[in-house]
């Protein structure tokens, strides 16, 4: 009878400490909680114990109770598409068993922009003792629209508007915040009332905007301004705008931010190339409207993400026409020689050529003349053809030097 119960109170024994791979640690209790305090005798009491954690919240505590004499602890931290995001290994040592052990996790720690079903593993010695679950839920949702119209390209003018939609799950937001150190002449307006918002701007571009109180169906807002920098001239009617945002605009929102952006040219731009930046992946749409049109969208979250936008724009290059049929690559003031390519029908090259035939008929012919083949050509004539076709290119080139050299003056 000894001996069944000793083989009992082994295996019951087995079966608590049967939390983990490990032997050495037994976890009497675990969870998350959203703040705690200490007791008197050096313990922890969770306050707000809950395994569902929204944006609002400021960190996230995992608390464990357990009873060991000398661990090697680690906690890992997942997101949902299971990418560590953080570890902390230490070793400590239980005097008096039970003891508590606490890990915290900041939600700016790129928990809010990130939500879903997070994991935490709790080791011993690189052993698994237990993984526990916490939700992250979206509570505040915010949309972006960008639009920016290039007025011209030289001298700059770039008009652009920012429509943010907001629903905040408190309700008590009283302004908006950006930091705008592109913009100026920055207005605001309702988007359904078409009401005026009072806009502040600091002396370090900070743009604040006050929304006049709580909503209950969200806010909607536009604010428009002025580029004066995001455009750049590289010479020869090519420009580039180039657009970059940071999460630290935005003041401390942590939030995932889905954002559109559309971008409206002048008349008869060309467009060269898109490029990302920061693993941006444009997928975007062009369409021809007034003039082109080009559509895209992306996600600001914890990172900066930009492009840039090459184009052509013969309508910005200093004194050239639009309407010019000359090379799209003429600068103001530098008269470049450009023969025409035809004359009429004919090409250039081609009549160049007939000119050194004709030339080298007349220099041989005297040759075959008198090899007694009988070919005889009328050399005035000849010469007379040949100067006509030079002084007919020669009219030509002076022609078209004039009218370019016009063109550029003008």
């Amino acid at each position: 009878m000894p001996v069944i119960a000793i083989l009992a109170l082994m295996v019951g024994l087995g079966q608590v400490m049967n939390v983990g791979a490990s032997s050495a640690i037994i976890v009497l209790d675990h969870a998350f909680a959203k703040n705690y305090s200490w007791t008197g005798n050096g313990h922890i009491i969770l306050i707000n114990r809950t395994s569902t954690f929204t944006q609002d919240d400021q960190v996230i505590y995992a608390y464990v109770k357990a009873t060991f004499y000398s661990a090697n602890l680690t906690w890992n931290w997942y997101d949902p598409s299971g990418d560590l995001v953080r570890s902390n290994s230490y070793t400590t040592d239980c005097v008096a068993s039970p003891c508590d052990e606490l890990q915290s996790l900041w939600i700016s720690y790129g928990v809010a922009t990130s939500p879903g079903l997070w994991r935490l593993d709790f080791l011993d010695g690189g052993s698994l003792i237990y993984s526990d679950y916490f939700w992250m839920t979206t509570v505040t949702s915010q949309y972006n629209y960008w639009n920016f119209t290039v007025v011209r390209s030289f001298p700059p003018q770039v008009n652009g508007s920012l429509r943010v939609v907001i629903h905040p799950s408190n309700l008590t937001w009283s302004h908006y915040r950006i930091y705008m150190p592109y913009a100026f002449n920055v207005t605001a307006r309702d988007y359904s009332t078409k009401q005026p918002l009072e806009v502040t701007t600091s002396h370090d571009s900070l743009i604040l905007v006050d929304l006049g109180g709580p909503r209950s169906a969200g806010y909607s807002f536009v604010l428009k301004f002025n580029l004066p920098y995001l455009l750049q001239d590289l010479g020869a009617g090519n420009y580039a705008f180039t657009w970059r945002e940071y999460p630290w605009e935005r003041f401390n929102d942590i939030h995932s931010i889905p954002e559109t952006f559309t971008l409206n040219f002048p008349t008869r731009v060309s467009l060269l190339d898109v490029v990302g930046y920061n693993s941006l992946d444009l997928t975007y749409n062009e369409t021809v409207r007034s003039g082109v049109s080009l559509d895209f969208a992306t996600q600001l979250e914890t990172q900066p993400v930009g492009w840039t936008i090459l184009y052509r724009d013969l309508s910005g290059v200093p004194n050239v026409s639009p309407l010019s049929s000359g090379p799209s690559g003429l600068n103001s003031g530098v008269l470049l020689p450009i023969l025409p390519l035809t004359v009429g029908n004919l090409s250039v090259w081609s009549a160049v050529m007939s000119v050194f035939l004709l030339t080298a008929s007349e220099l041989v012919s005297p040759i075959y003349s008198r090899s007694g083949y009988g070919v005889l050509i009328n050399r005035k004539r000849l010469r007379l053809a040949a100067l006509l076709l030079v002084a007919i290119f020669m009219i030509t080139i002076t022609y078209q030097l004039t009218i370019q050299n016009v063109i550029i003056q003008h």
